[in-house]
C-alpha cells in the first residue's frame, strides 16, 4: 500500500490563496495522483516513483505536482515513440493500420505510447455542458465531455479517440472517459440526467453492462448517447444489449441524427428517447426557412417514434427562439451554457425537477417529452 498522504479538506484551503486551483481541479488532481500510485504493474514503477518525488516537492499543491509529472511522462512517451520509429518493422506484428492515400490517422505526440500513458495515468477530466428544457425552462441534464490534461496543440478530444481507435485502444480510452464521467457526475445536482457518450462498438463491448451496473448513478439518471452511425450488422446485437439496460431505467439518445433513409430506419428500430440535431442544422436557422422545415419534420418524426428532439450548438437568442417555436424539447450550446469543470457552476444548475414518465413507463427526473405527451 502506498503511504503517500494527501491533506484532508481541513488541512488546506485552496480558495484562500491567490492563484490557487479551483476546488474541483484540486480534487481531480488528488484523484489522478492516487490512481497512478495505486498501480502495481512493474512497467509503471519508474513513473510511480517519480510521481512520489513530485508530490513531495510540492506539498499541498497537487496540481503543480501533477503538471511536473505530466512533463516527465510526456518525455517518456516521446522516447518510446522514437524507439518504435527506429525499430525495424516486423511483418508479423499487428501494428497501426497503414493510412489510405492522403489520410492521416495520427496526430504528432498522440501515438500509441502517448495514449497508453494517458490510460495508465488517468490524465483526463470531465467537463459538463448543461442541457435546458426549452419548453418548461431550467437545466434538466448535463452532457459529459472528456477533457485531456495532456494537451499540446489544442486540437481537442476527438483526435485522441480517433488515434486510440487506430491503434486498437479506442474502447479502453472510452471506458476511461466513462469512468471519469460517472465519478465526476456525483458532484452534479442530483436531479440532472447525465448523458454519457459512447460508440456503438463500446455498446457491444461485454464490459459495458457490468460497468453501468457498478456506476455510482441510478439508472434513471443515465442517458446513453450513441455518437456514431451504426455499421452493417450492428443493429440486432445493439438492441439485445440496450433492451435490458433501458428496461432498468436508462435512456437512449442518438447523436447528430442524419436524414437519410438508413438513419431513419435505425432510429425507428432503436426507438430512442432523444434525437439530437447538430450545429449544422441549428446554425442560422432563424434566417433559413428550409432548415426550419427540416427541423419541423424531425420534430414530427420524433412524435411518431416517441422521441423528444434536442438541439446542439445553440449560439444566439434568435436560434433559441426559433427552435423553441418549432417545439424542440431540449437544447444546449454556448448561448445556454458552455462546458465547464467548475463544480460551483454545476451547483447553479440545481432546481426542483418535475418527474415525467416516458413512453417506457420509466420516471426520468426532468427529462423533456414532446408537448403533446407522446
Amino acid at each position: 500500500m502506498d503511504n503517500t498522504r494527501f491533506p484532508d479538506d481541513d488541512d488546506t484551503r485552496p480558495d484562500d490563496r491567490p492563484g490557487s486551483a479551483a476546488p474541483l481541479v484540486r480534487k481531480q488532481a488528488y484523484e489522478i495522483i492516487e490512481a497512478v500510485l495505486a498501480g502495481t504493474d512493474p512497467e509503471g514503477a519508474e513513473v510511480r516513483e517519480r510521481l512520489r518525488e513530485h508530490v513531495a516537492a510540492h506539498p499541498g499543491n497537487p496540481e503543480a505536482a501533477l503538471h511536473e509529472h505530466l512533463v516527465f511522462t510526456r518525455s517518456l512517451a516521446r522516447q518510446a515513440n522514437n524507439r518504435q520509429a527506429n525499430n525495424r518493422p516486423n511483418p508479423n506484428r499487428q501494428d497501426v493500420p497503414r493510412p489510405a492515400a492522403g489520410e492521416q490517422i495520427s496526430v504528432p505526440g498522440r501515438g500509441q505510447a502517448a495514449i497508453e500513458a494517458i490510460l495508465h495515468g488517468g490524465m483526463l477530466v470531465t467537463a459538463f455542458q448543461p442541457v435546458h428544457d426549452l419548453g418548461r425552462g431550467g437545466v434538466i441534464g448535463a452532457e459529459a465531455l472528456t477533457r485531456f490534461l495532456w494537451e499540446e496543440d489544442g486540437s481537442g478530444a476527438g483526435s485522441w479517440f480517433k488515434n486510440a481507435a487506430a491503434v486498437g485502444l479506442g474502447a479502453d480510452l472510452e471506458f476511461s472517459a466513462l469512468q471519469a464521467a460517472v465519478a465526476a457526475a456525483q458532484d452534479l445536482p442530483h436531479h440532472l440526467v447525465v448523458a454519457l457518450n459512447l460508440s456503438p462498438a463500446v455498446c457491444l463491448d461485454p464490459r459495458l453492462p457490468g460497468f453501468l451496473e457498478r456506476a455510482p448513478l441510478g439508472p434513471s439518471r443515465i442517458m446513453l448517447e450513441l455518437t456514431e452511425p451504426l455499421q452493417s450488422g450492428q443493429l440486432g446485437p445493439l438492441l439485445d444489449v440496450l433492451t435490458p439496460l433501458r428496461n432498468s431505467g436508462m435512456g437512449l439518445a442518438v447523436d447528430e441524427a442524419g436524414t437519410d433513409a438508413a438513419s431513419m430506419r435505425h432510429i425507428r428500430s432503436l426507438r430512442p428517447d432523444l434525437i439530437k440535431i447538430g450545429r449544422g442544422l441549428v446554425a442560422g436557422i432563424d434566417a433559413d426557412p428550409s432548415r426550419q422545415y427540416l427541423v419541423a419534420d424531425l420534430v414530427e418524426f420524433g412524435r411518431q417514434t416517441g422521441a423528444a428532439l434536442a438541439a446542439v450548438g445553440i449560439e444566439t437568442a434568435a436560434e433559441l427562439a426559433v427552435l423553441t417555436r418549432l417545439a424542440v424539447a431540449a437544447g444546449q450550446g454556448h448561448f445556454l451554457g458552455r462546458p465547464t469543470i467548475d463544480v460551483k457552476e454545476w451547483a447553479t444548475w440545481a432546481r426542483p425537477a418535475t418527474a415525467v414518465q416516458n413512453r417506457h413507463g420509466r420516471h426520468t427526473a426532468g427529462w423533456p417529452q414532446q408537448p403533446d405527451g407522446h
